[in-house]
């Protein structure tokens, strides 16, 4: 199934934001807001943290509770497929203030971006393995010469390499 040909206007409401639009067309917002999808995602983020920082299986489930409702109704397929999809007619309309607007707000809604004067805490370095769990290097390096690097000089053996010397 190919991604659906969305104006500007059809992409817009899918992504309403409620007090940017008129009636009840709050789509991804509305799902996004949903107080029980919020639950959902806090205990997630206690676990994974925020998907900005950490994205996992588990957000991507999450978000399709809600994408998987919304997305068929403008033409798009269900799954991460209609996810992608929805992605690529939006990208044609990166230029539009409001648009990128509203992609903010939503991103920021479920964790895919930090919120508006949240300072992002340091990312957490892993600590050092064990050394008998660290990875080891066994490479064998083998010299040969070149012939670009052949020394001419009849002082030297046939073969040899030369190295620039410093005098």
């Amino acid at each position: 199934m190919s991604a659906p040909d969305l104006s500007l206007q059809d992409v817009l409401d899918l992504q309403v934001i409620p007090w940017v639009a008129m009636g009840d067309m709050a789509e991804l917002y509305d799902g996004f807001s949903d107080p029980g999808f919020q639950e959902a995602l806090a205990e997630l983020e206690a676990i994974h943290g925020k998907a900005y920082r950490n994205y996992t299986d588990d957000h991507t489930k999450l978000f399709l509770t809600v994408q998987n409702k919304v997305l068929p109704r403008y033409g798009f397929e269900t799954g991460q497929a209609g996810v992608l999809q929805m992605l690529s007619v939006g990208a044609k309309y990166n230029d539009n203030e409001e648009f990128c607007s509203n992609r903010a707000l939503l991103n920021e809604l479920i964790g895919m971006a930090p919120a508006i004067g949240e300072v992002p805490a340091p990312e957490k370095k892993a600590a050092p393995r064990p050394y008998s769990q660290q990875l080891l290097i066994t490479e064998s390096l083998r010299w040969a010469p070149t012939l670009t690097t052949r020394c001419t000089k009849c002082c030297c053996p046939e073969g040899w390499m030369m190295r620039e010397a410093k005098m």
